[in-house]
């Protein structure tokens, strides 16, 4: 519900006037604590063009289009992965795996070490293509492919931005670390040797 309120870029008073609901109820199923009836849902695709599908299950796209499936996403990356080490490296336990992918014997590779360390080695974990994965799927309902890429930078920035090292001890003590001031005592005063340092460059330019 909250994307389609950014989607359409209205308040929740004027999604609930063009679906013919009330703004409280409309604010209950944002909190969670309603659950839309079948009307709400027929609001919502015919005022916003909204798939009933995508609101009930979250699969596919807002829209109705197929969305990237994840599990697939993996899957294709790792065959890749498998096929490029028997064919072009020839590793003897890559061939081995590939064969039981061709005759539906997976379920035999499971207790095998041999397989998973493979898989490590060829295939490793890379954050950023399952972030483009989940990017694809939440903005493909943005018909305008200026505010489209536009939300798809800023969901990319703010992914990093909630992930990148944190100064716990700026965190803690309310310090701007982009500009730390360090206070000194030296017995004739107290300098803010940050600001002194700065001011005596300016001086001597």
């Amino acid at each position: 519900m909250a994307q389609v309120l950014a989607y359409a870029g209205v308040n929740q008073a004027e999604l609930a006037r063009r679906i013919g609901a009330s703004a409280g109820f409309v604010s209950d199923v944002l909190r969670g604590v309603k659950r839309p009836g079948v009307e709400m849902l027929m609001g919502l695709r015919e005022a916003f063009g909204v798939s009933v599908d995508w609101l009930l299950s979250g699969e596919g796209t807002m829209t109705g289009g197929a969305g990237i499936r994840h599990d697939l996403f993996r899957a294709i990356r790792l065959q890749i992965a498998v096929a490029r080490s028997a064919v072009m490296e020839q590793d003897a336990t890559a061939r081995a795996l590939l064969l039981l992918i061709k005759e539906g014997q997976l379920a035999a590779a499971t207790e095998d070490t041999a397989f998973k360390e493979l898989l490590d080695r060829v295939a490793p974990e890379d954050g950023d293509l399952d972030l483009a994965v989940e990017l694809y799927n939440g903005h493909q309902w943005a018909t305008d492919p200026i505010s489209q890429r536009r939300n798809l930078l800023a969901a990319a920035v703010a992914h990093f931005e909630a992930r990148k090292p944190v100064d716990r001890l700026a965190a803690l003590t309310g310090a701007d670390a982009n500009a730390p001031l360090v206070q000194v005592n030296t017995g004739k005063g107290q300098r803010v040797a940050g600001r002194d340092f700065h001011e005596h460059s300016r001086r001597k330019r």
